[in-house]
């Protein structure tokens, strides 16, 4: 391997590339909670049905999707620090495309781009992350990763509910959704900040040439058995993220807002704690407990008649994803060699997009029979069926993890 790259194994968790990534991942969270947490609330400000609803929120994790096939070859071959940077200045020009069009095909055009975007985000994001680890420390390096993500699911949904209010009070709510994109807009300008600090690749030619053509880093063989796994996992969580708001709305409580704040607060403790155990004693020790707990808290969201029941099923829900989560992360970019982190991340995150873009479809045909309450109690199914293929392919990931141990890789 050529000795200036920068797929050379860190020897420290706290190094340079690894700072800025978790700062730039926190601004991307924060941006993408303040505006998403409310999409489901603008498409029926604009006039949506409720099955319409649940198809607009979940349009651009399916265009992310679609963009899978180009965007994780072009993570695998080209710079991932320029990508970054690309990136976040197209978050910057979708969000005002938000601010200033307001009407259902605007919305649904720059939402498609919005999914584009993210198509490059979480994968890269993820990738840089992975790249910038210790092998031994990654699931630990990964639980302080998801920190950003916890403090910008903390600080995005809250900010940015007080920010569309402030816009509403100025004027009326279409200034409030304004003003909340103009937000997410200046939030992704500031990401360009860490981005510019990162390390550019420096990839030999023969290092390009050696991950094969770009059909071949579209998807991981090896990582797809964690894909199908937060498939699962991700149509809980979408749900959690596009209606909570509609729950309390529904159940007249007020202060939902706060649901964030509890939940970030719990995945801050969760999070590094579950990343340093499954380092140590193996991941199935936090994914399947992480897993039933995560489903419990649906039910207690479901049958909620109060705020503080509300702030106790973020704090369980917290506790269960928090550890599950950032695990099956790890495992994933384990599963695959440093120049094939990003299609294992790619792959990952085709497993999430599908999830994500199937719970609010789902969520949103169930709202329409019956309730957002009814639609929270169902949700552990699918996140139980994903602890059930786990426990299934738990000894293929570890053949796996132990072939590469072998090889030096």
């Amino acid at each position: 391997m050529n000795p200036e790259s920068t797929l050379q194994a860190p020897t420290t968790v706290w190094n340079r590339n690894f700072i800025a990534t978790v700062l730039a991942n926190l601004m991307l969270v924060m941006a993408h909670f303040s505006v998403n947490t409310l999409v489901a609330t603008y498409a029926e400000h604009l006039g949506a049905t409720p099955v319409f609803m649940g198809l607009l929120t979940g349009m651009f994790f399916f265009v992310a999707l679609a963009m899978r096939p180009v965007s994780g070859p072009m993570i695998t071959k080209i710079d991932k620090r320029k990508l970054l940077i690309i990136v976040f200045m197209l978050g910057c020009v979708i969000n005002i495309g938000y601010a200033f069009f307001n009407s259902i095909p605007f919305f649904i055009a720059f939402r498609v781009l919005n999914g584009i975007q993210y198509s490059f985000m979480g994968s890269l994001v993820m990738t840089l992350a992975g790249d910038s680890l210790p092998k031994a420390k990654m699931a630990s390096g990964m639980g302080i990763y998801g920190i950003g993500q916890a403090i910008g699911m903390a600080i995005g949904p809250a900010v940015g509910y007080e920010v569309f209010q402030w816009g509403t009070r100025v004027k009326n709510t279409d200034t409030g959704f304004t003003f909340l994109f103009l937000f997410a807009a200046l939030i992704f300008a500031l990401a360009l900040i860490p981005s510019f600090v990162i390390k550019p690749d420096r990839k030999t030619k023969e290092e390009i040439a050696s991950t094969g053509a770009w059909y071949k880093n579209i998807l991981s063989k090896h990582a797809a058995p964690m894909a199908i796994v937060m498939f699962f996992v991700m149509i809980g969580y979408s749900i959690l993220n596009s209606y909570i708001f509609n729950l309390g709305s529904e159940k007249n409580i007020a202060n939902v807002n706060l649901f964030y704040t509890f939940m970030a607060g719990m995945l801050l403790l969760s999070r590094p704690i579950a990343g340093w155990l499954a380092d140590k004693y193996g991941g199935a020790t936090i994914i399947i407990p992480g897993l039933v707990i995560f489903s419990a808290a649906f039910l207690v969201l479901g049958f909620a008649t109060s705020l503080p029941l509300i702030l106790l099923g973020a704090v369980i829900a917290a506790l269960g994803v928090g550890g599950a989560q950032p695990t099956i992360q790890a495992m994933s970019l384990q599963s695959e060699s440093p120049l094939k982190r990003s299609v294992a991340s790619n792959t990952l995150f085709i497993g999430m997009d599908m999830g994500l873009f199937m719970g609010p479809l789902i969520g949103g045909k169930v709202v329409d029979i019956s309730s957002f309450a009814t639609t929270f109690k169902l949700v552990p199914i699918p996140i139980l069926i994903g602890l059930v293929c786990f426990i299934i392919i738990l000894p293929i990931q570890k053949r796996r993890v132990a072939q590469l141990d072998a090889l030096g890789e």
